[in-house]
């Protein structure tokens, strides 16, 4: 009997194949995802994603010798154990806890296919086992929505986020860094995000603001089709799921709510952005409905002026049309860029130069360092700390 030397070599390549994969699975069962070997966990700074089910922690490569982009990262971590035991002590379907990993499982994927400076970079894609997911990013001092007092799943609340206050300056700084993503999404990746809230926007470690939390996003084309649904709603106060399958109804779009709604577009991030602007310069959420749709419904319809009272009137008008519940009278992300809200501030101004300092020639920067040296009393510690 011959022995036909290149089937056998398969079969040896096949059956090592095989074995490699069993022990890395085996490995991974035991010492957990592949971020949690490569990297030293330092200690949480905070969460993030859709019910904040994510845990943020500053880490750094456990090989010193292997080049790296970041001297420190940001390794993101899920316990898909402890949400499954709080989603059985909740009297959530498994079908639910399936359904919101997908949905984390998504986000993930699109997070490593976008690439631009707006949006959170990742070091390293998600990886899983049986108890938890993980994936690494540049990195990051915490979510918005840490940074404006909501720190669930951080078991110690950092230094650096107790009493945290953000100067108008620099949410001003923020707001306009998420505008430009925005117009990057819309009109080059041809993405609608339907998520735009406080726990999906990053700040790094640098100050920049950046996008994350794409589970609900859907493309421009997708958005065209009969087959995009409402999300749903209950017509009572409920508290928030440990494991959402929907985006907060604080910061969704009406027609994002309807049952019968007209087609989707980028203008629902508008509005959703709308919430957010408002949350940040107010200091309160425009609509605080405990996703009760009939109250969310009657905060949109009686929309007063007396809500606009602590804006700032060069935003108001910009403000009040991003929140128009007519989609058609919704500016886009590009046109609020041009808000007197941020083009008459010379401080911002002066930020915005220092966002883009490698791209201008000598002259330019020597007549803005010139210019900054008069500036230094007008920008608040954390500005300074992050950008000056």
């Amino acid at each position: 009997m011959s022995i036909n030397m290149k089937t056998l070599t398969q079969a040896f390549a096949k059956t090592a194949a095989v074995i490699e994969k069993t022990v890395q699975t085996t490995v991974q069962e035991v010492s957990g995802p592949k971020a949690l070997l490569d990297y030293e966990l330092l200690h949480q700074i905070g969460s993030a994603g859709p019910g904040l089910a994510w845990k943020l922690y500053s880490a750094k490569a456990r090989d010193a010798t292997r080049p790296l982009q970041y001297p420190t990262v940001c390794v993101w971590l899920l316990d898909k154990k402890m949400l499954a035991e709080a989603r059985a002590r909740s009297g959530i379907s498994k079908i639910v806890e399936d359904s919101f990993f997908d949905l984390i499982r998504a986000d993930a994927a699109r997070l490593v296919r976008l690439r631009h400076p707006g949006v959170v970079h990742v070091v390293q894609a998600l990886d899983e086992n049986k108890n938890a997911m993980t994936m690494v990013t540049e990195p990051l001092f915490a979510s918005v929505a840490n940074a404006i007092g909501n720190v669930e799943n951080v078991a110690k609340v950092p230094k650096d986020l107790k009493g945290i206050e953000m100067s108008l300056l620099e949410v001003k700084h923020g707001l306009l860094q998420i505008a430009e993503s925005l117009e990057f999404l819309h009109t080059n990746a041809r993405l609608i995000h339907r998520a735009i809230s406080p726990e999906n926007v990053l700040i790094t470690s640098s100050g920049a603001w950046k996008l994350g939390g794409f589970g609900f996003a859907i493309s421009t084309d997708q958005a065209s089709s009969d087959f995009v649904k409402a999300f749903h709603y209950s017509e009572y106060d409920t508290e928030d799921s440990v494991m959402p399958l929907q985006p907060s109804l604080n910061y969704t779009a009406p027609e994002l709510v309807r049952s019968k709604s007209s087609s989707v577009g980028w203008s629902s991030d508008i509005f959703s952005y709308g919430c957010l602007a408002y949350h940040l310069v107010a200091r309160k959420p425009l609509f605080d409905c405990n996703n009760n749709v009939k109250m969310y419904m009657n905060t949109l319809t009686y929309l007063s002026s007396e809500a606009f009272s602590s804006i700032p009137p060069e935003l108001i008008y910009d403000l009040q049309r991003m929140l128009s519940a007519n989609e058609s009278t919704r500016p886009s992300a590009l046109d609020f860029t041009g808000s007197p809200f941020f083009r008459d501030d010379t401080r911002l101004r002066a930020l915005r130069f220092l966002d883009h300092m490698l791209e201008r020639d000598n002259m330019q920067k020597s007549e803005f360092l010139k210019a900054l040296s008069d500036m230094w009393k007008d920008f608040d510690s954390r500005v300074l700390q992050y950008k000056v």
